[in-house]
């Protein structure tokens, strides 16, 4: 396998990209006014991680390589995937269990009257 720079370059960049991507989804989420609007800003979201956990697997596979002597940005971009990967499936997870909390609280009030 031969890799060239400007592969390794045109990956970062993605990763760039992507990460900038997701925190301006993030940010929509979080001033959605209505759940359709959330809805779709948190699609968004898991295919933005998606997109950047793909390029994390290819970012090990050539950490893992022998051809590559200076791994340093390669390692510094894989950490900043999973950091924003972790961080976001993680905040999505609250989101949604927080919007799941209080629907249930509509249909079971504290008082007991349904």
């Amino acid at each position: 396998m031969f890799l060239c720079t400007g592969e390794i370059d045109r990956c970062l960049k993605k990763v760039s990209e992507g990460v900038e991507t997701f925190e301006d989804t993030w940010k929509k989420v979080h001033h959605a006014t209505n759940s359709n609007q959330k809805e779709k800003y948190e699609a968004d979201l898991k295919k933005e991680i998606k997109k950047l956990q793909r390029l994390r697997d290819q970012i090990k596979s050539w950490i893992a390589s022998g051809e590559i002597k200076d791994k340093t940005a390669l390692l510094e971009y894989r950490k900043l995937i999973e950091t924003v990967c972790v961080v976001g499936v993680h905040s999505l997870s609250i989101l949604l269990h927080s919007e799941i909390l209080l629907s249930m609280l509509v249909y079971f009030p504290a008082n007991g009257k349904v």
